[in-house]
């Protein structure tokens, strides 16, 4: 039996019939210690852009709000999936799932307990998004006593609310309990788009969903590793890996590379080592 190809190859053997799904935070921008600092680089917009041109389609999905994924992704033709995927933006169009709506107040909410409780607690950050809100303790003087505090103030919030609380790197976040994630949301694409190949890549606990969605649809599962940050399980999940953002971004370019010279009726890269 063959070997499989490499996400490369596989994503380049018909470009026009590919898909590609990146996450945004840890993904396609650095991780960094404010989150209303995280951005991607120009390179990496300007390589989207390339890829998008090449692939049959590309877009872009994080739990950050719809409005936050516009200001940073400003690459014409790339879908973009805010909220896990409560919001979208397409062909100029913007779209929330109407049963989130209910929970809008609840979720400010929150937002205000949060704000209260940990008003005197340094380095702890309250961000407010459009349909949740999501405590940081990256910045913490002591990160173990306030992701403990976090975690039973968020508890509480949800029992009492109704709000779901989910968990990634150094952060909880309360959710309206509804059943849209990241995984529904590939699922959307992808019966939308119809694509022969399809890849995600993910680096955190909120993208497992989309993983094991396109792992089942025998695509491939992309993981910026982070270290020590990275849980395991996503590891697990993957087909290939990469150490950070910026081998990432590389990989990007290669793609983008090579899907043009497949465009063009070029050799396509080939024997690129697999990272696993």
């Amino acid at each position: 039996m063959s070997a499989r190809p490499s996400a490369l190859e596989a994503l380049t053997a018909q470009p026009a019939l590919a898909g590609l799904v990146c996450d945004f935070d840890g993904v396609l921008a650095p991780i960094v210690a404010d989150p209303t600092t995280s951005v991607m680089g120009s390179e990496v917009g300007v390589t989207l852009g390339r890829l998008a041109s090449s692939l049959g389609f590309v877009a872009v999905i994080s739990g950050r709000p719809l409005a936050f994924l516009r200001e940073r992704v400003q690459v014409p033709g790339i879908p973009l999936l805010g909220s896990y995927g409560i919001e979208r933006f397409r062909d100029g169009q913007c779209y929330m799932a109407p049963e989130a709506q209910e929970w809008l107040g609840t979720a400010r909410d929150a937002g205000d307990q949060l704000m209260k409780h940990f008003a005197n607690w340094p380095g702890v950050r309250i961000e407010e998004k459009a349909v949740s809100v999501a405590a940081h303790w990256r910045q913490a003087d002591d990160q173990a006593a306030a992701s403990a505090e976090i975690r039973l103030v968020t508890a509480d919030i949800a029992a009492t609310t109704g709000l779901r609380v989910d968990f990634g790197k150094l952060v909880a976040e309360l959710r309206p309990p509804i059943d849209v994630d990241k995984g529904s949301a590939v699922a959307d694409l992808l019966a939308q788009e119809k694509p022969k190949v399809i890849a995600y890549a993910g680096d955190d606990l909120g993208d497992i969903p989309a993983l094991e969605k396109v792992h089942d649809a025998r695509g491939y599962v992309l993981v910026v590793d982070h270290g020590d940050e990275t849980d395991p399980r996503l590891l697990k999940l993957a087909d290939e890996s990469f150490h950070g953002t910026e081998a990432f971004a590389s990989w990007l370019i290669e793609l983008a590379d090579a899907a043009e010279r497949y465009r063009l009726g070029g050799p396509l890269i080939r024997n690129r080592p697999v990272e696993r």
